[in-house]
């Protein structure tokens, strides 16, 4: 048992970190390794003082979604009353929006026209994902279980859905479509920008260097999400170095959320 334990060991873990750090350079592209490197840092620093400070905040939130209600309201004041009931789901929107500006549009013009690479080049594609889909549905499955075991909990019960009262179906949908829209700019930020930017000069500990952010946002959720970004961080980074695209991460992190959603919505008996 313990033989085998070792060499799975080594073929899912050890090898894929031999690997990383002897491949998958980036090309030479504009600037330097080391201007490189600190520009990848300063704007992680500047991108969660945005999120932290900017998108996160329910009075900029409340403000925004506020105005552009307004703004439907000065033009056709009647369809501006059918839209009041969606306050909430428009003030997530705006969160979502956001979160899309600051984590994916900023670090995306810094990659392209700073750094003169690709997207492709920090994860944004498929080519490396085909042959280890498995990889990510064995992952998926006992976070699935652990979703339906805790999801009984008033902590969980307290946190999910971000969006507490849909008035039907439809809302429902628009909501989880922008959510999944926020995690495909999370991926990108933590286990695209971030590492991919910091591989050249950190190798293999570039995932640990993302892990530690990427866990201090889950601080005010509960705490058994925070212990679990920890891990769940350093295999998707792994993972997205191995294969090169961050899609594994957000189609388990899409599965997740939803799943949490949808859970914590029949709890509720919605």
């Amino acid at each position: 048992m313990f033989a085998v334990a070792k060499k799975a060991w080594g073929r899912l873990v050890t090898e894929p970190l031999q690997w990383i750090d002897t491949h998958g350079r980036l090309p030479a592209g504009r600037v330097s390794l080391d201007a490189r490197t600190t520009i990848v840092l300063i704007t992680a620093c500047l991108v969660l003082a945005l999120m932290s400070y900017g998108v996160l905040s329910p009075r900029i939130q409340d403000a925004i979604s506020g105005a552009l209600l307004g703004l439907v309201r000065g033009v056709d004041p009647a369809i501006g009353d059918a839209l009041e009931p969606y306050r909430p789901l428009l003030r997530i929107v705006v969160w979502s929006i956001g979160a899309f500006t600051t984590y994916f549009c900023l670090p995306a013009l810094i990659v392209t026209r700073v750094f003169g690479h690709r997207l492709a080049d920090y994860g944004l594609s498929l080519k490396g994902i085909r042959g280890h889909l498995w990889v990510y549905f064995v992952l998926f499955l006992p976070v699935f279980g652990l979703v339906l075991l805790v999801s009984t909990t008033p902590d969980f019960q307290a946190k999910y859905p971000f969006y507490r009262d849909p008035i039907g179906t439809a809302d429902l949908i628009v909501w989880e479509l922008f959510y999944a829209l926020q995690f495909f700019s999370l991926e990108f930020f933590f286990r695209g920008f971030l590492i991919h930017g910091l591989k050249d000069r950190f190798g293999r500990y570039a995932i640990f260097v993302m892990v530690i952010p990427y866990t201090m946002i889950h601080f005010s959720k509960p705490f058994y999400e925070s212990l679990g970004a920890i891990g769940a961080g350093s295999i998707l980074g792994l993972l997205s170095l191995r294969t090169g695209s961050v899609f594994g991460g957000f189609l388990i992190h899409v599965g997740v959320a939803w799943s949490m959603d949808v859970a914590a919505l029949l709890h509720r008996g919605l």
